[in-house]
């Protein structure tokens, strides 16, 4: 008796266990559940995917073969690509650490901090001159307020496309205005309306003697406006002097105390060895004059 009566209420209990989980649904309810069902049956069957119908078509062997090649040459592409980013990274780490090149920057910080030479900083360009097959970088500089530029016809010789990068970071395209070869001194001209000051050239006829003091601004080495100082050693054509020039500074323009211009540096000369040290050369003031007087003739 006890047991039946047990089993009994385990079944009682089931039961409203069961009647705990059920939901009293009224009629409208009801109405309200068919409907969203209805519309359910409206919605079409969603469609199998574009890929489902398209077949793998077999690969020929010639086929095989190309796509591993033109796996292979992006390989050999990227590798390349790589190398020479880091032959570029290597290059400018080892000009940076050299001494002389750390002499120089830091010079060129100290000259900055001077009001004139920060001014004069402004007028000088940086040169990207693209010509068949090469691509190089040279300085000039503003030579009046229309536009011109002063550089070296070694700068701008055979160009296709002359670029000229202000001290603001903007760009322009010049074009060629006149050169000479016996001189190695070029015009370039900018059409835009650009708010930049020129730098005066010396006086012609003027004589620089001998000690006088300059500053040097230009792009050496991949770096951009960079001031060095020196002294006149002699004077002709072409002049020496002692401040340090490299590869870049073609086209610097080397100034005097009084902020005019005496030469533009073209070249450097390396004596032989125990001979003396490395100079600077420079096209003097007075061939700058006669060769923007031959341009303004023809022009």
């Amino acid at each position: 008796m006890g047991r039946n009566g047990s089993h009994h209420d385990r079944n009682l209990n089931k039961d409203h266990r069961k009647d705990d989980f059920l939901v009293d649904i009224d009629d409208e309810s009801k109405d309200s559940f068919t409907e969203v069902n209805d519309d359910w049956d409206d919605i079409p069957p969603e469609e199998p995917p574009l890929e489902d119908f398209l077949r793998d078509e077999p690969e020929d062997e010639a086929t095989i073969k190309k796509k591993r090649g033109k796996k292979r040459w992006m390989k050999i592409g990227i590798v390349f690509v790589s190398f020479l980013l880091v032959a570029q990274g290597i290059t400018t780490l080892f000009q940076l650490f050299q001494p002389n090149v750390v002499d120089f920057l830091t010079t060129s910080y100290e000259l900055s901090q001077d009001e004139d030479v920060s001014e004069w900083r402004e007028s000088v360009v940086t040169l990207q001159v693209e010509q068949p097959g090469s691509s190089i970088r040279g300085t000039g500089f503003f030579i009046n307020d229309e536009g011109l530029i002063a550089t070296n016809q070694h700068v701008v010789e055979d160009a296709f496309q002359i670029v000229a990068s202000l001290h603001d970071g903007s760009a322009y395209e010049a074009t060629l205005v006149s050169e000479s070869e016996t001189v190695d001194l070029a015009f370039i001209n900018i059409e835009e309306d650009v708010s930049v000051n020129s730098l005066p050239l010396q006086s012609k006829g003027s004589e620089t003697e001998e000690g006088t003091n300059i500053t040097i601004i230009g792009n050496p080495l991949n770096f951009t406006g960079i001031a060095n100082e020196g002294e006149i050693i002699n004077t002709g054509n072409p002049t020496t002097i002692s401040a340090p020039t490299y590869r870049g500074n073609s086209g610097s323009p080397a100034i005097n105390d009084e902020g005019e211009v005496v030469g533009i540096i073209f070249a450097t000369r390396n004596p032989p060895p125990g001979e003396g040290e490395r100079v600077g050369l420079m096209v003097p003031a007075d061939e700058v004059w006669n060769h923007l007087h031959e341009e303004r003739k023809e022009g």
